[in-house]
Formats: structure tokens, C-alpha cells, sequence
């Protein structure tokens, strides 16, 4: 079975990650063939992804037209659209390949005004009805599809991401220059809501004039980030690390991992984090935190963009140790998540 992954770029971000971790899981649990194709070779995560397979850029000139050549040339059985968008290339070959995209986020994105959202929606119904089949990271992107009519449910279903292995456990043991502190793991984007994670910290030095949070991750908004820390004046306690190759060890380490992202699909760090048995502190976003705590019994959930109580969740936990059990994560693990793929892909041929 040979398998095309396409990809924007291998920036370090948790589609990338995800991506290079099915790859690994197709090629060690199913001996798959893999040709990887992106739109750009650059990005942290370049050299990780050329150690697992042929790796091909579409380049600045006509990407549509490469692309179907590359299509034609190595022939493919499956092509596995790494995010929605980059399912655009499919209306350029051959209809006998097999054509499936990975649903990340939302259709409807929430900083986005009403009628460029509904040309998001137009534009997945239709993308979407020219392949084979849709696979959504979380039940509750899944359900909104189906809900928004951009897909059916028959030729749609809920694969949890694979990124889960006992590698992660070594990775974490090992050790950070800082203590009694919080995480934050993800791309310094808009849609992480960082700048409402300052004014939560905000809130919480009133009361722990030492709270520390440390940000691992890089992003379009380092600038702007940067500049809002040293405005409310946090740069003793918001510590931007930058992207790490090992994120494991600070969230292993942490008191909590905080998200207080605007929209996910089902955030990879959250998964992580119970892995590693460190509590959870997120904002009750669409989609995915509710869905992984379990309606938060395995978490605090706390009510979109409310600031002031998520500020009162991260001082609860600086007093107290968390007395939630972590969330079941066994879907997530490399295998369950690999064998999964593969079995559609199987039912596809």
C-alpha cells in the first residue's frame, strides 16, 4: 500500500506532529510505503520528517500542476490530506485514488465574521464531496460536520490522533532548569489565546506574586506576545522557552498544562499531559477539552474567555495538589491510533 501524507510544511505544530506520528506507526505496525509531499521543505521538524520518507516540495511556481504530476508519476494508492485545505489538490488526479483528509478544527471558526466562515463551509462541502472519505480528530468535530451539512456520516468517522508511545515517558524523565511551575504548549497564534493567558497570569500574581508559567512554542504572535508581557510588566513570569524538540520533560515537570486556546479540535498537549499524569486546567472551547475529560471529572474546565476563573483554578492548584484522576487515553496510544488508519484505508481498496 502506497501512501501519499501531504503537508503545508513541517513547521513544529500539532498537525506536523501528529502527522510524523502515524507515519511512524504505518511504517513499523504495516510496512506501508510513504511519499511525503509538502507545499514547503522548511520548518523544525524538516529533518525528523526526511528520515522517514521520500520527501517532494511543490515549490512557489503552480503547485495544483506538481502536484498532479507527482501524483501521476508515483502513482499512489491513498492520498491522506494532512489538514481540510490542502485537500484542494485532490480535484487534480485520477479519480481511482483513494482520497481521505484529516479534520482538524471547527468549520466554523470563531474570530472569523459570519460570511467568510460560510465560505469556509461552502468550500469543505464541496472538497469534501469529491473524497472517499473524512476522518475527524474528535466526535464533537465530527458531530458538527455532519450538523453543518458539510459531510455525511456514512463516508465520515472519529479517529483519535496517535500520539501516544512509552518514548514520551523516557522523554520526560528528563530534567528542566525551572520548578513550581505551569505549562503552555502550542504555536504562538491567535487561536491559542495567549493574550488571554497574560491576563489570567495578571489576576494570579495579585495573589502569587511568583507564578510562573513557561510557554513552549513558536509562532506569528511571538512579537505581539512578547510585547504584551512586558506591558503588564510578567516577564518574571510568563518565560517564553520557544519551540523545543522535547516538550515532554516541561509538561511532565509542571503543576498543570494551561490552555486557553479560542477553538481546537482535540489539543494534542491535553492528551500528552494526562498521559503524563499532569493535571489540566483549559477552557471549555469547541471542540475537544469536554470531550477528553470527560465533561471535566478528569479536569477543570473553565467557561470560554472567562479569565477571572481560570486565574482561580491555576491559584486552587498552586495551593493544593489535584485530586482528579487523569483522562483515559488509550485510543491514543501509537497502535490503536495506527491500526485504526490503516483499517480505512484497507476498506477504501
Amino acid at each position: 500500500m502506497h501512501i501519499f501524507f501531504v503537508l503545508e510544511d513541517f513547521c513544529l505544530g500539532g498537525v506536523e506532529r501528529v502527522s510524523e506520528q502515524l507515519i511512524t506507526g504505518l511504517l513499523t505496525f504495516h510496512n506501508c510505503k510513504i511519499s511525503i509531499i509538502c507545499e514547503q521543505k522548511r520548518g523544525d521538524l524538516t529533518e525528523r520528517f526526511t528520515t522517514l520518507a521520500p520527501v517532494y516540495e511543490l515549490g512557489h511556481k503552480n503547485k495544483s500542476i506538481a502536484f498532479r504530476q507527482l501524483a501521476t508519476q508515483l502513482n499512489p494508492d491513498i492520498i491522506v490530506f494532512t489538514k481540510g485545505g490542502l485537500s484542494k489538490y485532490g480535484l487534480f488526479v485520477r479519480k481511482q485514488i483513494k482520497k481521505v483528509a484529516v479534520q482538524h478544527v471547527p468549520i466554523n471558526l470563531p474570530q472569523e465574521h459570519f460570511f467568510k466562515n460560510m465560505i469556509r463551509r461552502l468550500g469543505a462541502t464541496f472538497l469534501y464531496s469529491q473524497l472517499n472519505s473524512i476522518v475527524c480528530v474528535s466526535n464533537g468535530i465530527l458531530n458538527n460536520l455532519v450538523k453543518l451539512n458539510v459531510v455525511s456520516k456514512k463516508n465520515t468517522r472519529c479517529i483519535y490522533n496517535p500520539v501516544l508511545d512509552e518514548s514520551i515517558k523516557k522523554l520526560a524523565q528528563q530534567g528542566v532548569k525551572y520548578s513550581n511551575y505551569f505549562v503552555c504548549v502550542g504555536r504562538l497564534h491567535h487561536q491559542k489565546g495567549y493574550d488571554l493567558l497574560v491576563n489570567a497570569v495578571d489576576k494570579v500574581k495579585q495573589t502569587i506574586p511568583d507564578v510562573k508559567v513557561i510557554v513552549i512554542g513558536d509562532g506569528p504572535e511571538y512579537d505581539n506576545l512578547k510585547e504584551l508581557i512586558n506591558y503588564k510588566k510578567l516577564s518574571a513570569n510568563i518565560i517564553l522557552e520557544g519551540a523545543q524538540n522535547n516538550p515532554y520533560k516541561y509538561i511532565a515537570h509542571a503543576k498543570a498544562i494551561l490552555l486557553t486556546s479560542r477553538w481546537e479540535g482535540l489539543p494534542t498537549v491535553l492528551v500528552e499531559a494526562a498521559f503524563l499524569n499532569t493535571p489540566i486546567i483549559a477552557f471549555d472551547c469547541n471542540y475537544g477539552p469536554k470531550e477528553l475529560t470527560n465533561n471535566g471529572h478528569n479536569g477543570y474546565l473553565v467557561k470560554p474567555f472567562d479569565v477571572d476563573e481560570f486565574a482561580d483554578k491555576v491559584i486552587t492548584l498552586s495551593n493544593n495538589q489535584s485530586t482528579l484522576s487523569p483522562p483515559d487515553v488509550e485510543s491514543f496510544f501509537l497502535p490503536a491510533a495506527t491500526h485504526s488508519y490503516h483499517a480505512l484505508f484497507k476498506s477504501l481498496l
